[in-house]
């Protein structure tokens, strides 16, 4: 598949170039509760604006997909990494089980999703934090976008069969739900 292999490739030259991610907390910061089988949901809630784009996506269950609602449940937490079941289609374009990697100092995660054999950072999360934190479980939110990377976007615009995604576009809220 083309933009499969050509998301490899993006894939393999961003790593080079970014390097491996630096993953700094101070023990006062917040972190994702640790659980090996985790329960909970992420629901991300598209602006209303981008209906019209965000209809083109399909999903693979168990993630759902309802008005401008898009849900991924949970399926492990370990240290900052949360690991989500179900997948995203666009087009012929699969990408499956989202992985967000928490980076609670700076209050920000980004997400990455599989697809044959390789893995892509996806979407971003800026603003991130806890929104609540007690005895049932987390709560973290902050702003959805769509990853900086140039050739993802256009390969995602291509497989949509529109021109309308822009790099770092805000597509509206996160909410990671996770239970004790």
């Amino acid at each position: 598949m083309k933009f499969a292999k050509s998301l490899v490739v993006l894939a393999a030259s961003a790593a080079l170039v970014a390097g491996p991610v630096v993953a700094a907390g101070s023990v006062a910061q917040a972190a994702p509760v640790t659980k090996a089988k985790a329960s909970g949901t992420t629901l991300i809630s598209f602006k209303k604006e981008l209906a019209g784009i965000t209809k083109l996506f399909g999903v693979v269950k168990p993630a759902k997909y309802q008005g401008s609602l898009m849900t991924f449940p949970i399926t492990a937490v370990k240290g900052k990494i949360i690991k989500h079941a179900g997948g995203l289609t666009a087009g012929d374009l699969k990408l499956m089980d989202p992985v967000m990697e928490v980076n609670a100092e700076k209050k920000k995660a980004r997400i990455t999703m599989t697809f044959d054999d390789g893995s892509v950072q996806v979407f971003y999360a800026k603003h991130f934090k806890v929104k609540a934190d007690g005895v049932d479980g987390q709560v973290w939110q902050g702003n959805l976008h769509l990853t900086k990377n140039q050739v993802i976007v256009d390969t995602v615009n291509q497989a949509l069969g529109v021109d309308s995604l822009e790099p770092g576009m805000g597509l509206g809220q996160i909410r990671v739900t996770i239970k004790k």
